[in-house]
């Protein structure tokens, strides 16, 4: 657009239209499209940056593994960050005349589908067994302890207690939970159903022991829980005395942490 031309545009609009500086010509051995010209020159920084990043890259990912050089190898997560084996009660811990007959780690396998869905993520389980009077049967404790990834453990014992008044052939009493346990579930499980097995009814969140021709047997059981530690200890037979178990849940409540 001539001088002239401007001027007299702005005797027309009240303004004048500058005509930016020509930008220098750059030499393409192609064809290239009017529009692709247009705006070719504001993306090739960013064009070229991308590049050089994709570039720089791949230059770190040449090692076999697809790891770049220097980095460690990762290092397989175990199934929980606690270790269970400590909090278990010991012979020490329980009264004259029981012995331990085992303590074990539980695998996934003997964990019910329900468990894992509501955050199981190791057990151990431990045993210990008093022959008493003879004649008159075994009285055992077990202990069972587990780590689930939620420390809402006040609902996690309802569930579990609610679970075990399922079976048939036995009548539940609640009784006064230990002291000092907070959230602590004790009940008293006695045979109504002498000829009765141990059978799942209704529809419960955890299964239950299946039906068998096995006696039902009946227990006294504490069930607590404290950060990420779910505990049952049980008493069975005829020497299970309640001030006995609700001593050994407290002990077993202080290893906890």
């Amino acid at each position: 657009m001539t001088l002239d031309n401007r001027l007299l545009m702005h005797g027309i609009y009240g303004y004048i239209i500058r005509v930016p500086p020509a930008r220098p010509v750059t030499y393409i051995p192609f064809t290239v499209s009017p529009v692709l010209m247009q705006y070719m020159p504001r993306y090739i920084a960013p064009v070229f940056l991308v590049m050089t990043f994709i570039v720089l890259l791949c230059a770190g990912c040449t090692s076999p593994s697809g790891i770049p050089s220097g980095t460690p190898a990762a290092t397989p997560s175990p199934a929980g960050n606690l270790s269970l084996a400590p909090l278990a009660l010991n012979p020490a811990d329980l009264p004259a005349g029981f012995v331990q007959q085992s303590g074990r780690y539980k695998s996934p396998d003997e964990v019910s589908a329900a468990a894992k869905y509501l955050g199981w993520q190791q057990g151990y389980v431990a045993n210990f067994t008093s022959a008493g009077n003879v004649s008159s049967g075994t009285t055992t404790i077990t202990q069972t302890i587990t780590q689930y990834n939620t420390t809402n453990m006040t609902e996690l014992v309802g569930i579990v207690s609610a679970n075990e008044e399922q079976h048939t052939g036995l009548g539940f009493i609640a009784l006064d939970p230990p002291s000092g346990i907070p959230g602590a579930r004790a009940i008293n499980a006695i045979v109504v159903n002498i000829s009765g097995s141990s059978s799942s009814v209704g529809g419960g969140i955890l299964p239950v022991a299946q039906a068998t021709s096995a006696p039902v047997t009946g227990y006294m059981e504490v069930i607590f829980g404290k950060g990420q530690v779910f505990e049952v200890i049980r008493m069975t037979g005829p020497g299970a005395q309640y001030n006995t178990l609700a001593a050994l849940a407290q002990t077993a409540y202080a290893k906890s942490g």
